[in-house]
């Protein structure tokens, strides 16, 4: 059982039952609707799962404090074992080993879910602007991580990764989207618009103003 899920619970009992309610049942985990009949043989109902529950064993208990018709005591039952896991995976961390990338770098993706997740596939949950991200993979279906490759001639301050919600737990519950800092990417190589000399005829005394312009701002220059 998941979030957003209800089971139909049913008891069929060998003949009309006295005295018989909700109260007769242990409902762990969760909440059952007052079950109805309309023979007093069989009854229905409707449990409903604790919200952020994940639980492997679980049974409805019935006990032995109804009676036929006659006065009888009847029987304690059990269903049969249930399991619950209305937790939503949530993002532990999105994150990118290198946030301010240059012509040649690379950076490392890792996303840490909460749990173990499915139908995860990094092609198509994760929206990536400005470069590609090379097929993600894990060895525990929690910790996933990729390489993003920026594209090149590209210079853009704003740049985030977003992972999209179409990823679940392995019980089907949906996941969040989620987001990596900013990043940044310059992988535009600085070239010289113009390197020139005011004065190409020098004779004894003549001096000349040499002026370089480049592309944009340099460092490292003298």
């Amino acid at each position: 059982i998941k979030i957003g899920d209800t089971s139909t619970v049913t008891l069929v009992f060998s003949e009309p039952v006295n005295s018989f309610s909700n109260a007769n049942i242990t409902v762990p985990n969760g909440t059952l609707s007052t079950m109805l009949s309309g023979d007093n043989i069989t009854w229905t109902g409707t449990f409903t799962p604790t919200t952020n529950i994940e639980d492997a064993i679980n049974v409805l208990t019935l006990a032995a404090s109804y009676t036929d018709y006659a006065g009888n005591t009847g029987s304690s039952a059990t269903t049969a074992n249930y399991t619950i896991d209305t937790t939503a995976p949530t993002v532990s961390s999105f994150t990118m080993i290198d946030t301010a990338l240059i012509s040649g770098e690379t950076s490392t993706v890792t996303i840490v879910f909460s749990e173990a997740v499915a139908g995860f596939d990094s092609t198509a949950d994760i929206t990536v602007p400005n470069g590609t991200l090379f097929s993600m993979s894990s060895s525990d279906n929690i910790t996933w991580t990729g390489t993003y490759t920026p594209t090149a001639d590209v210079e853009d301050a704003t740049n985030v990764l977003t992972l999209a919600t179409s990823h679940t737990d392995t019980a089907g519950n949906a996941g969040p989207s989620a987001t990596t800092a900013n990043f940044t990417i310059d992988t535009n190589t600085p070239t010289v618009s113009s390197f020139t000399m005011s004065d190409t005829d020098l004779k004894s005394g003549d001096t000349s103003t040499v002026t370089i312009v480049f592309s944009e701002s340099v460092a490292g220059f003298s």
